[in-house]
């Protein structure tokens, strides 16, 4: 690759020729086909490559390249990226943009379209999917916004320590809506990925608060102070459901009748 790439931060279509074979024994043959991948370095995270998708926009999971590797083995496709994937990333997050207007806005339906649109230069773009389940969960669209609760709890990315803010925010609406249940497996598959953050703790502790598992709230209170013992939030919380509990302990039994 050419030399005027080494800088601290560039944007870039790449591709890649990746042999392969095909066919069993006798008949197999050696082939080569030519991968095509967006290509982005900045100081912060060094060299990353995502895969472009058939709408020559970059998806799924984004893969580090060390230096030495990306330059020998990645060829520049400056014209690809000019002509097809730039306008199109840009296209893509336009209509994002508009999307978080129109939500931010109340205008529920116009961000529903703005998101939808976006979807479709990239079926998997997070920022798009958890959009559209706030504008879903916003509109009391409750079917629609399960199926994306559903779509994300199948995406590994969603629960990326790059997406935290996205995923955690979804869940504080789920909770907010009162899809508890929802929620709650949400936050523990969330933490599941990223088990020291205090934020995803201390809103599990809500949601076992308010579904009345006051020892479950506790639990997950003193795992998030562990973390961050000047979260004084979560200090109130472990009181509130400390108290809870005794309350529940000193109730009489149900009557059986």
């Amino acid at each position: 690759m050419a030399q005027t790439f080494r800088t601290d931060r560039f944007a870039v279509a790449v591709s890649l020729r990746e042999a392969y074979k095909t066919g069993f024994g006798g008949t197999t043959t050696e082939s080569e086909r030519i991968l095509y991948y967006y290509a982005e370095k900045t100081p912060e995270s060094g060299i990353q490559v995502q895969a472009l998708n058939a709408n020559s926009v970059p998806s799924g999971e984004k893969t580090v390249v060390a230096e030495t590797e990306f330059f020998e083995r990645y060829k520049p496709e400056p014209l690809i990226y000019y002509n097809q994937v730039k306008p199109r990333m840009e296209e893509m997050l336009a209509e994002l943009a508009k999307g978080e207007k129109h939500l931010e806005a109340g205008r529920t339906d116009k961000a529903e379209a703005s998101f939808q649109k976006a979807l479709e230069y990239d079926a998997e773009n997070l920022r798009a999917i958890f959009g559209l389940g706030h504008a879903y969960l916003t509109a009391g669209k409750m079917e629609e916004a399960k199926e994306i609760f559903e779509k994300i709890m199948s995406l590994e990315l969603a629960f990326g320590p790059e997406n935290k803010f996205l995923f955690n925010e979804f869940g504080i609406r789920m909770r907010k809506h009162g899809l508890l249940d929802m929620a709650r497996a949400y936050y523990e598959k969330a933490l599941a990925a990223s088990e020291a953050d205090e934020n995803l703790h201390f809103n599990l502790g809500r949601i076992h608060f308010e579904m009345g598992n006051f020892p479950g709230a506790v639990a997950e209170a003193d795992r998030c102070l562990a973390i961050n013992p000047g979260f004084i939030i979560a200090g109130k919380l472990k009181k509130a459901a400390e108290k809870g509990a005794a309350t529940a302990a000193a109730a009489p039994p149900d009557d059986p009748a």
